[in-house]
C-alpha cells in the first residue's frame, strides 16, 4: 500500500481510523491495533463497498511476505472483535462466499483542511451507501483523536522495536510429566526467535518468572516493555505431542496469531523453525541469510535427539549438582542419537563448566574434557552462539581474559540477545577495572531480562566502582526486591556500603545475606574483615572459625581464608603468633601458587624478609601462576595487592631496581584504573603505600587524606602492615588515624545496638 493512501483519517461507522498511529477512537475509547490489521482496514475501506478479493488483499497487505489465506482469516476476524461486529450480524465486515470482503459500514475520507477549502471540500464521500454525515465536523472529529491519542500516550509507554517474550509453555498432559520438556521447549524456542533480525527477545530468567501467574498480558507488557508475548501449551497423546501457539499484541491483549502443531506429522525441531517464521510474518521480519544460517546451525537429524536436548536444558537450568548430572547423561544420549549434533556437545560443555562449583572440579581438568567438545561444535557450526559463550566462560575460569572476551564479543555479533554472553562479558570488564564497559553490558542485559536480579546487582557493583552511589543504591534496591530469596543481591547491597566506608551498615547486609546462604565461604571471611578492621579481634575471631568449618576441604589451600588467619594471629597474639601460623602452613605442597604470595606478606609483618624473596621469588618462577595474581584490578579496587609485598621483598634484600618495576607496574595498574572512572579509597590508599615505599611521605599522606575523604576505615591495618612505616611519627599521620580510629568508634556503637532487619 502506497504511502500516498495511507495518509489522513477515516471515520468507518462509529469509529475513527487514524494509520498514522494504528488507532481507533469512539467517543473515550482509543484502541491501537497492529499495522497490518489497520492496512487491512484501509484497503477493505478504500474499496468500499465493493468486495476485495483474498488474492488483492494478500498482494496489497500482505506485500513481499509468503503467506497463505488463513493469515487473512485471522486477521479479518481479529478486526471484527476489534470492531465489535459478528460474522452472523456483521455490522462494518462482511464476507462474500468464494469472493472475499467488503466494507460495508459508513465510509468517509477525513483530510487535514487546506487553507482556503470548505468544510465540503474536507469531507470526501466514499461509500454509495454512506448515511447522513455526522454533526461533527472533520477538524473536532480530529481534534477529539488528537486528544485521544495524547491522553493515550501519557499513560502507556508504547515500545519502539518489536520485542517477544515467550513465556513458560503450559504442560497440559494430565500427568504433569511433560513438564521438564516444556520449559526446554519453551528456552529452544525463545532461542529460535532471537535468531530473527531486528527483534528483541525477553530472556529465560524473566519470561519464567512468569510461570503459573495467571497474569494479564497486557500487564506482562506492560513490566517487559514487550510488543508480543508467545504463549503455549504441549498436551502428550500416546507417542506424539500436540503444541499449540498464539502470539499475542500485548498493548491490546489481541491474538495476532495462532496455530497447533502434530507432531504425528512433523518433528519438534519443524515446530520450532515454523513459530520462529510465523513469528517473523507477523512482526513484519524479513528473515535474512544470515537468521537462515543461525537457524540451520540449531538443528538436528533426530527428533529423539532434540527432545533428549530440550529436557537436558531444563535440568542444567535448575542449578543443583543432581540436575546437572542428569542432564550431563541427557547431554550424552542426544549425542548418541546424531553424533553431530552441535548445540548437544556445548550443552555438554557448558554442564561441565558447573561442575566447577557443583562438584569443585579443577578447571584444568574441566577444560580437558569441555575444550575438545566445543571445538567438535564449531566445526559442525561455525555460527552457534553457545560455542563461543561456553568458551569464554571457560576462558575467564581459566584466568585469560583477553580470549575469553574475543569470544563473548563473538557470541553477541551472532546473537543480539544473547544475555549469558552479555552477562559473561560485563563480568569480564568489572573484574579487570573496567566499570563503564561492565556497567554498558550489564545494562544492555537488564533490558533483555528486567527481572533478573542478579543483573541489578552486578549493575550496583559498577555503579559503586564509578562512585555513582545513588544509582547504585537503587539498583541494589531493584536487585532485592526482584530476588529476595537470593544472597547476592544482600552481598553487593553490603558491598556497596563498604565502598562508602559505612561497615556497619555494610554487616548488616552481610547478615541478610548469610541468612539467605548460611555457609557461603566467601561472606563468612569478609564478616571477619569488617569485625577486625574495626578492631573487634574476638568476634572476628568467633567468625573465623565458623567460616573455616564451612570450608570442606584444606582451609589452608583457601587464600582469603588463609589471609584472615594471619592478620587476626598478628592482631591478636603479636609476631610471635604470626610465626607459628606460617610455620604450620604447607608452603611448598601450596596451591594455587598464591599461597606463597600470602605467606610472603606475612613474612614481612614478622621482619623476615629472607623467607619473603625466596617465597616470592618461588612463586614468579611458577608456570602455573597466573600473570593477573600480581597485580589483579579486582583485588586493587580495594586496597590488596601482591605487587607491594613482592616490591618489599625485594628491597629489603637489596633488589632496588626490582622493587622499583614491582610499584611502576603498581602505579600504571592504579593510573588505568583511575582513567577507567574507577573512585575508590582503595586506590587512594594503594598509591599513599607506593608513595611511602618510594620515600615521598608527602606525596603518602595527600593520597591517605583522599582516601579518608573518601570513606577509608583501615587505621587498624596502618597500624600493623609495614607498608606505611615511613609516615607513622608524623603528626598529621597520628591526627588522621585519630580521626578514622573515631569514626570506627561510632560504627562499632551502632552495631552493638539493636538493628532492625535487613529487607
Amino acid at each position: 500500500m502506497t504511502e500516498e493512501k495511507q495518509q489522513g483519517s477515516w471515520q468507518i461507522g462509529e469509529w475513527i481510523a487514524d494509520p498514522s498511529d494504528d488507532s481507533l477512537t469512539r467517543e473515550q475509547t482509543i484502541v491501537k491495533i497492529e499495522p497490518r490489521l489497520m492496512q487491512l482496514l484501509v484497503c477493505l475501506a478504500q474499496s468500499a463497498p465493493q468486495v476485495v478479493s483474498m488474492e488483492r488483499l494478500l498482494t496489497e497487505v500482505w506485500s513481499g511476505v509468503i503467506v497463505g489465506s488463513a493469515s487473512v482469516y485471522q486477521s479479518v476476524s481479529q478486526l471484527r472483535k476489534t470492531l465489535g461486529d459478528t460474522e452472523t450480524e456483521p455490522k462494518y465486515i462482511e464476507t462474500v462466499a468464494r469472493k472475499g470482503y467488503r466494507l460495508i459500514a459508513p465510509v468517509r475520507r477525513l483530510t487535514m483542511p487546506v487553507p482556503g477549502t470548505t468544510d465540503a471540500a474536507v469531507q470526501t464521500p466514499i461509500s454509495t451507501r454512506a448515511r447522513r454525515p455526522s454533526l461533527i465536523g472533520a477538524g473536532a472529529l480530529i481534534l477529539i483523536a488528537a486528544v485521544g491519542l495524547w491522553w493515550w500516550r501519557s499513560i502507556v509507554e508504547v515500545p519502539v522495536a518489536d520485542s517477544v517474550v515467550v513465556l513458560p509453555f503450559v504442560d497440559l498432559t494430565s500427568d504433569q510429566s511433560e513438564r521438564p520438556f516444556c520449559d526446554g521447549l519453551t528456552e529452544e524456542v525463545s532461542n529460535w526467535v532471537a535468531q530473527l533480525p531486528a527483534v528483541n527477545v525477553v530472556a529465560r530468567t524473566s519470561a519464567f518468572s512468569y510461570r503459573d501467574k495467571q497474569q494479564d498480558v497486557r500487564e506482562i507488557g506492560r513490566q517487559l516493555g514487550t510488543t508480543h508475548a508467545l504463549e503455549g501449551s504441549v498436551r502428550r497423546q500416546g507417542d506424539d505431542l500436540r503444541v499449540t501457539i498464539k502470539l499475542v499484541a500485548t498493548r491490546t491483549g489481541f491474538q495476532v496469531w495462532a496455530e497447533t502443531y502434530d507432531t504425528a506429522n512433523t518433528n519438534i525441531l519443524e515446530v520450532q523453525e515454523e513459530i520462529a517464521r510465523a513469528v517473523a510474518t507477523n512482526l513484519e521480519v524479513r528473515i535474512t541469510e544470515d537468521s537462515l544460517q543461525s537457524m540451520a546451525a540449531r538443528r538436528t537429524v533426530s527428533d529423539k535427539a532434540e527432545r533428549m536436548y530440550l529436557t537436558a536444558r531444563h535440568h542444567r537450568q535448575q542449578s543443583t549438582r543432581a540436575n546437572n548430572d542428569q542432564a550431563i547423561q541427557l547431554y550424552k544420549s542426544a549425542l548418541l542419537e546424531d553424533p553431530e549434533f552441535a548445540l548437544a556437545y556445548t550443552g555438554l560443555a557448558a554442564a561441565y563448566l558447573d561442575e566447577r562449583y557443583f562438584s569443585a572440579r579443577p578447571v584444568a581438568e574441566i577444560a580437558a574434557e569441555a575444550e575438545p567438545l566445543l571445538a567438535k561444535a564449531e566445526k559442525l557450526q561455525p555460527r552457534l552462539p553457545e560455542v563461543f559463550v561456553v568458551r569464554g566462560a571457560l576462558e575467564s575460569e581459566k584466568s585469560q581474559p583477553e580470549a575469553a572476551k574475543r569470544n563473548l564479543l563473538q557470541a553477541i555479533r551472532l546473537n543480539a540477545n544473547s544475555v549469558p554472553a552479555m552477562s559473561e562479558l560485563g563480568y569480564l570488564y568489572l573484574t579487570s577495572g573496567e566499570p563503564r564497559a561492565a556497567l554498558q553490558n550489564y545494562t544492555r542485559a537488564a533490558l533483555l531480562d528486567p527481572i533478573n536480579g542478579n543483573l541489578q546487582a552486578q549493575r550496583c557493583l559498577a555503579l559503586q566502582d564509578l562512585a555513582q552511589y545513588d544509582e547504585a543504591t537503587r539498583a541494589c534496591e531493584r536487585a532485592r526486591a526482584l530476588g529476595a530469596q537470593s544472597e547476592w543481591p544482600f552481598t553487593a547491597s553490603a558491598l556497596l556500603a563498604d565502598a562508602r566506608g559505612r561497615i556497619d551498615e555494610a554487616m548488616q547486609w552481610n547478615k541478610a545475606a548469610l541468612e539467605r546462604s548460611p555457609n557461603l565461604t566467601a561472606n563468612l571471611v569478609q564478616r571477619g574483615e569488617w569485625l577486625l578492621m574495626l578492631g573487634m579481634k574476638d568476634q572476628a575471631q568467633a567468625q573465623y572459625q565458623i567460616a573455616l568449618e564451612s570450608v570442606a576441604g584444606d582451609a589452608r589451600q583457601d587464600a582469603q581464608l588463609l589471609n584472615l588467619g594471619f592478620r587476626l594471629a598478628f592482631a591478636r597474639g603479636g609476631a610471635a603468633a604470626l610465626r607459628a601460623e606460617i610455620a604450620a602452613t604447607p608452603i611448598e605442597s601450596a596451591t594455587p601458587t598464591e599461597i606463597k604470595l600470602l605467606v610472603a606478606e606475612a613474612a614481612l609483618f614478622v621482619n623476615d624478609a629472607p623467607l619473603a624473596r625466596q617465597l616470592v621469588d618461588s612463586a614468579l618462577a611458577d608456570p602455573t601462576l597466573a600473570p593477573t595474581v600480581l597485580g589483579r584490578p579486582w583485588s586493587a579496587r580495594t586496597g590488596d595487592t601482591f605487587q607491594l609485598a613482592a616490591a618489599m621483598a625485594k628491597s629489603r634484600t637489596g633488589d632496588a631496581a626490582g622493587a622499583e618495576r614491582h610499584l611502576a607496574e603498581l602505579t600504571k595498574l592504579l593510573d588505568r584504573l583511575t582513567a577507567a572512572g574507577m573512585r575508590r579509597y582503595g586506590i587512594q590508599e594503594l598509591r599513599a603505600k607506593v608513595a611511602a615505599q618510594r620515600g615521598d611521605p608527602d606525596q603518602a599522606m595527600r593520597a591517605l587524606r583522599a582516601a579518608a575523604n573518601l570513606g577509608w576505615p583501615g587505621e587498624q591495618r596502618a597500624q600493623i602492615e609495614p607498608y606505611l612505616a615511613a609516615v607513622r611519627e608524623r603528626a598529621d599521620y597520628k591526627e588522621l588515624i585519630r580521626r578514622v580510629a573515631a569514626s570506627n568508634d561510632a560504627m562499632r556503637k551502632r552495631l552493638s545496638a539493636p538493628q532492625a532487619p535487613r529487607s
